[in-house]
C-alpha cells in the first residue's frame, strides 16, 4: 500500500480513537454523576437533574456507537490491499491539488503537512467520484476537475 495512503489512515484511526476514548470517559463522568446525585428535599429538582443525566448518557451512547462503527469501517477499508481501476470505497484520489479518501465522512485532515478530505461515498463528490477512473473529468460545484491520481 502506499505509505501516504497508509499514513493518512493511520491518522484517521487514531483520530477516531481519540473521540471513542473521550466519549467513553464522558460516559463515565455522567454515570458517576447519576450515582452520586442524592434525593433531597427538593424532589422535583432531582428528578428533573437525573432526567437531564439520562438523556445525556443516551447521546454520548448514540456518538459512541457512531464512532465505534467509524473505526470499524476504517479498519475495513484500510485491509482493503487491491488496487482498482476505478474509485470506489477505500481509494484515495488525487482532483487537482486536493486528495480525498472515499470512506467515512470525518472532514479535513492533515498527513505529513498536507490537508485532505475524508468523505463518503454518499457524499456529493464521493456519489460523482465512485466508479470514475484516473484521467477522468468531473463537474463539481461549477468546475471540471480532472482525477490526476487514484491510490
Amino acid at each position: 500500500m502506499n505509505t501516504f495512503k497508509e499514513k493518512v489512515y493511520q491518522t484517521a484511526i487514531t483520530q477516531v480513537k481519540e473521540k471513542i476514548n473521550l466519549l467513553k470517559a464522558e460516559r463515565q463522568a455522567i454515570n458517576e454523576g447519576i450515582l452520586e446525585d442524592t434525593k433531597s428535599s427538593a424532589g422535583d429538582k432531582f428528578e428533573t437533574g437525573r432526567e437531564t443525566l439520562s438523556q445525556d448518557i443516551m447521546t454520548v451512547e448514540k456518538q459512541l456507537k457512531q464512532a465505534l462503527y467509524e473505526y470499524d469501517e476504517l479498519c475495513r477499508f484500510q485491509a482493503i490491499k487491491q488496487p482498482s481501476n476505478t474509485v470506489q470505497e477505500g481509494s484515495l484520489v488525487q482532483l487537482g491539488s486536493d486528495h480525498y479518501l472515499i470512506s467515512i465522512s470525518l472532514g479535513q485532515i492533515t498527513v505529513d503537512g498536507q490537508k485532505l478530505f475524508m468523505l463518503s461515498k454518499s457524499s456529493p463528490l464521493g456519489e460523482l467520484l465512485v466508479g470514475r477512473k484516473k484521467n477522468d473529468q468531473v463537474e463539481f460545484r461549477g468546475k471540471s476537475i480532472k482525477i490526476t491520481e487514484l491510490l
